[in-house]
């Protein structure tokens, strides 16, 4: 299976489509034309560490979620939003096309600034990159007779 980031932000954006239908999903703050409410999902500062053979990438992500703003039941509406995502995404149905798997989030919270939700969590994933191998060409074999 082939992990990229840009799969993990359609999976994310698959996930959230499923669950809260009806609502548009933008991937960057394209503000001209933007319909409400709606949802975007930002990647934010990531870090990975070394182990041996491979690293193990810490992916953080911020689901924001955007409505018209001081609309009657605002509040109601973030929270029924809030108690969705925090179900949905316990794990995140990750796929390259060919196969699908569950990827386990960490450390997810929300937080309400400026009448926005923002859901953030952490993917922690092992990652290998191909290696070329460098295979024996020639053989030395020295034999005493004797």
């Amino acid at each position: 299976m082939t992990y990229t980031i840009q799969n993990l932000v359609n999976s994310i954006a698959a996930q959230i489509a499923g669950a809260v239908p009806g609502y548009p999903i933008y991937d960057s703050p394209n503000q001209q034309g933007t319909e409400f409410p709606c949802f975007f999902v930002f990647l934010m500062p990531s870090d990975t560490a070394d182990e041996i053979g491979r690293e193990k990438r810490n992916i953080w992500f911020d689901v924001v979620f955007v409505q018209e703003r001081n609309i009657p039941g605002a509040n109601e509406q973030i929270n029924q939003i809030s108690d969705t995502l925090d179900y949905l995404f316990d794990s995140i149905s990750y796929t390259d096309g060919t196969d699908t798997v569950p990827l386990h989030t960490h450390e997810r919270s929300y937080s309400i600034e400026d009448q926005e939700l923002h859901y953030k969590f952490r993917i922690s994933q092992r990652v290998s990159y191909p290696t070329e191998q460098n295979l024996m060409q020639t053989e030395e074999l020295n034999v005493e007779v004797g």
